[in-house]
């Protein structure tokens, strides 16, 4: 049998997603979901996808963020790659 050694953008994506999803599963053992969710959201990720990495949902990860925000940890929030929000003040 010939094998197709052409590997698609979907493919990909799936093979992506799995090792993001292992990596997540290792860093859970180790860190405050907290912790990880500024973590993820330190990249740019959209809050879809920090919760689905971390295994919640949108709307924790978008109140865990303003929960950060307000209490003015360091946290750089999605889609605002200009600034960040450092701890003891701007």
């Amino acid at each position: 049998m010939k094998r197709d050694d052409a590997v698609g953008f979907a493919e990909l994506h799936v093979q992506q997603r799995i090792t993001n999803r292992l990596l997540a599963a290792q860093l859970r053992g180790t860190m405050k979901q907290v912790d990880l969710i500024k973590l993820l959201a330190s990249t740019g990720a959209s809050n879809a996808e920090v919760a689905d990495v971390v295994g919640t949902t949108p709307g924790t990860v978008k109140t865990t963020l303003q929960r950060l925000k307000k209490a003015d940890r360091v946290v750089e929030l999605p889609g605002d790659t200009s600034e960040s929000i450092e701890q003891g003040g701007q």
